[in-house]
């Protein structure tokens, strides 16, 4: 049946850069602790039936949505056969092989716009629950209301999910005029100090894609940052542009500049649906190992993007240029290739306090994100006492296995920084 929700132009983002070898959808991966029997098929189906008509999101699809204009619909159920499927793994790499063949499948329209995935070994290990949700209908960080499909609650807890579930979608109604034109100028300089040395291989359109994931102590992590006289933000990014630096894409030097979309939020008071994320540019050494010299550029540029606000250029309003549908999706084809990012690098706070599905324990969330123009990407997680990084390669431009390698290299970045005491 049609849907009384309405797309906003945010949303409309992630439709127009969708396609059928780079779908925009994300994933969230629960890690399910390994004690006890494990969760059956039936039991976590039973699971999202019920919670399937808490919020009219769960049964939004969207029809068309490429070439031709979408149009939401609210399914009438969740059809759970089909929204929540099982399969089995024998070890991390067939794991590893399968959570990537889900990403390089596009989610089946006009379906609701997400999908849950139960994995159970086939001898020893942990379950993993992979949900994947369209970024059309939500950014990430929204992204925690889809949790209340599967995750345990008493009604009282399950209302935490209200703010990213039944708040308005997310709009930007105008930037302002002299606020653009500086975000405007900021955005072409940053761009332009990035066109120089570049060399890192660009996203191919195989629609191949190879994930990887690794985890830390978020004490851990915030004791490294300070021992090497960083922020988070500064440290995650420095040891990113160090691991990338000492262990490059096999035969294929990285460049002088590595050119990276930064994620920044617009709604400051972390309440909507939809999207409220924007896209910086931000321009890390391509050449350089040393984590003290990484640490002072990311400083910089996160100086310059806080300041200067170069993501307001790129801002989708209400007010913008009205023009038909498939030429708005050319426009942002165009404007994409344009912008050229290199890498994608995400820092993610996260919000829910529910930690088990069925009485099983998640020991750990990994976020993955979609391939948008770029060939690598790392995604963030602090969420309590363990910050997650989720890794999504093109193995096709970067080299078979190169998510495993950046994933062990950057974990011994993380460990030489940390303090020996």
């Amino acid at each position: 049946m049609t849907s009384p929700v309405e797309l906003a132009p945010p949303d409309h983002t992630y439709l127009h850069l969708d396609t059928k070898t780079s779908p925009m959808h994300w994933a969230m991966v629960m890690v399910l602790a390994e004690d006890g029997e494990h969760l059956s098929i039936d039991d976590l189906r039973a699971r999202v039936r019920e919670r399937g008509t808490l919020f009219d999101l769960f049964r939004l699809g969207i029809r068309e949505g490429r070439w031709r204009r979408p149009r939401v619909e609210l399914a009438a159920e969740v059809d759970v056969q089909a929204q929540v499927a099982h399969a089995e793994y024998t070890d991390d790499a067939d794991l590893f092989r399968r959570i990537a063949v889900l990403h390089e499948q596009p989610l089946p329209r006009p379906a609701p716009m997400w999908h849950i995935t139960l994995f159970t070994p086939h001898a020893s290990g942990a379950q993993h629950i992979v949900l994947r949700v369209h970024h059309s209908v939500s950014d990430g960080i929204a992204g925690a209301a889809f949790a209340a499909l599967v995750a345990d609650g008493t009604p009282e807890e399950l209302t935490e999910f209200e703010r990213f579930a039944t708040s308005p979608r997310y709009r930007i109604t105008e930037i302002d005029p002299e606020q653009f034109a500086a975000s405007k100028a900021a955005f072409g300089e940053q761009w332009t100090a990035g066109q120089a040395g570049r060399g890192w291989p660009k996203l191919t359109k195989s629609g191949r894609r190879e994930v990887a994931m690794t985890g830390v102590s978020t004490r851990d992590l915030r004791r490294a940052a300070k021992h090497n006289g960083a922020t988070v933000h500064e440290f995650v990014l420095a040891a990113v542009g160090r691991a990338l630096n000492l262990t490059p894409p096999p035969g294929k030097a990285g460049g002088e500049i590595l050119r990276v979309t930064l994620p920044v939020t617009h709604d400051e008071a972390f309440r909507h649906t939809g999207n409220a994320v924007l896209v910086s540019l931000l321009n890390l050494p391509g050449a350089e190992s040393d984590l003290a010299a990484q640490i002072e550029r990311a400083r910089a540029e996160l100086t310059l993007i806080e300041e200067r606000k170069p993501h307001l250029s790129l801002a989708a309003t209400d007010n913008g240029p009205k023009a038909p549908w498939p030429l708005q999706r050319a426009i942002t084809i165009a404007s994409m290739a344009r912008m050229a990012p290199d890498i994608h690098i995400g820092i993610n706070p996260g919000f829910s306090r529910i930690r088990a599905v069925l009485g099983k324990k998640i020991t750990e969330l990994t976020p993955l994100s979609p391939l948008v123009g770029y060939s690598f990407s790392v995604t963030c997680l602090i969420l309590g006492n363990r910050t997650s990084f989720g890794v999504v390669t093109d193995p096709v431009a970067l080299s078979d296995g190169y998510a495993a390698t950046f994933v062990e290299t950057f974990g011994r970045v993380l460990a030489e920084a940390a303090p020996t005491s």
